[in-house]
């Protein structure tokens, strides 16, 4: 192992060195051990906003979409336990209710929320501050094409569907989403990260990530989480003026905790959370894979292959890492590229983050549709590891 993790090494620090990106890191374990732990550059004052700490392993940042396998973990164990029913017709739950006008008889369930499959696009703005609610949202326009058959048959990717699916379980529950996510998910793997920073301990915070993106000859910008979000003590959520969290009625407003992407955590808890939903058989069953000869929903040029309610995966003929099965997800918000996989033939997880992009690290690698140029070395640094295993 020691020579692929020179190499591996060497392939964070290059890119770091390149200034495409302000930090980047890469973490590998098996067996539930660590094996290789890497990350390199800024965690913080990459924009001269902040004295400059160094990105490490153990710094939490927002991971964007790779925080819906947490929602999505949460909705399935609250559902063995019976506190909700996941394939229930949940358009009623709304006020107005939520009616796909292509198809205004069609139930819609949380599993097809989870998996994209419920009939929705993403409209414009698809969160709401404190004290809106969930459905001034709701759009004509963020319904997907009725060419792909009802809710349940089609595929597009929807970030709105989660903010959708946390109104329900706060519904079903009475409690916030932040509160629900850590006590049936986080706290029991023992991690210290929540939602929008909720729950998650001041020294851990402190020692957070910025993140940045940079036009190409510019300097860094801050995109999320400069200092007051890292120095703050409560949850970072959008509020209009005299707005109280203390007041908020669970189930309202189901996007106030970013059940989209508004995950703190690292690099280790990323890989921990990867392993966690892997070992979920309710977060491994496909509810979609793409048919090109249907279509039957948007791949997005071949970036979604299979779907679970909560979950992406690429099988080993059309993998990331070549002949490697993968099941996690990936993220990209606010300049940050992140993903967290557990391989199921290896038994191990890779959990990687860059957390900035320049212009030319967003173009997409010819390697494979969810690799981008500022990826491209920690995904080549994962197959060497993973091929020593």
């Amino acid at each position: 192992m020691r020579i692929p993790a020179a190499a591996a090494r060497r392939r964070i620090e290059d890119l770091v060195y390149s200034a495409m990106v302000p930090a980047a890191g890469l973490v590998v374990r098996q067996r539930g051990e660590v094996i290789f732990a890497q990350a390199q550059g800024l965690a913080q004052g990459a924009a001269g906003e902040a004295d400059p700490a160094p990105f490490t392993p153990d710094a939490p940042m927002r991971i964007a979409s790779v925080s819906k396998m947490a929602v999505a973990m949460t909705a399935h164990r609250l559902a063995a336990k019976g506190a909700l029913d996941i394939d229930a017709d949940i358009r009623a739950a709304f006020s107005p209710p939520l009616i796909n006008p292509h198809f205004p008889d069609a139930p819609i369930t949380l599993r097809q929320l989870l998996s994209h499959t419920a009939g929705l696009e993403d409209p414009e703005v698809y969160w709401q501050p404190l004290p809106g609610r969930t459905e001034t949202l709701f759009t004509q326009t963020m319904w997907r094409t009725p060419d792909w058959g009802p809710p349940g048959a089609g595929f597009r990717y929807a970030n709105f569907g989660y903010g959708l699916a946390g109104a329900i379980l706060e519904q079903a529950t009475g409690d916030r989403l932040d509160r629900l996510t850590a006590r049936e998910v986080l706290a029991p793997l023992g991690l210290d990260i929540g939602f929008n920073w909720s729950g998650v301990s001041s020294r851990k915070r402190r020692h957070g990530a910025t993140l940045y993106s940079r036009e190409a000859e510019g300097s860094w910008q801050v995109q999320a989480d400069g200092p007051t979000n890292l120095t703050g003590s409560d949850p970072a959520i959008l509020t209009e003026d005299g707005a109280r969290l203390a007041d908020y009625v669970p189930g309202t407003n189901g996007t106030l905790f970013s059940p989209q992407g508004g995950l703190r955590a690292s690099l280790h808890d990323m890989a921990i959370l990867a392993r966690a939903a892997a070992q979920d058989p309710a977060m491994t069953r496909p509810v979609w894979r793409f048919d090109p000869a249907g279509p039957n929903g948007d791949d997005e040029q071949l970036y979604f292959e299979t779907f679970t309610p909560g979950a992406q995966i690429h099988e080993a003929n059309a993998s990331p890492i070549p002949g490697v099965k993968l099941i996690g997800h990936h993220g990209e918000a606010y300049g940050l590229y992140s993903g967290a996989f557990h391989a199921p033939t290896l038994d191990a997880e890779i959990a990687f983050a860059v957390t900035g992009t320049s212009v030319p690290g967003m173009e997409r690698s010819p390697h494979h549709p969810v690799i981008v140029k500022a990826t491209e070395p920690l995904w080549a640094a994962a197959e060497t590891l993973l091929a020593a295993l």
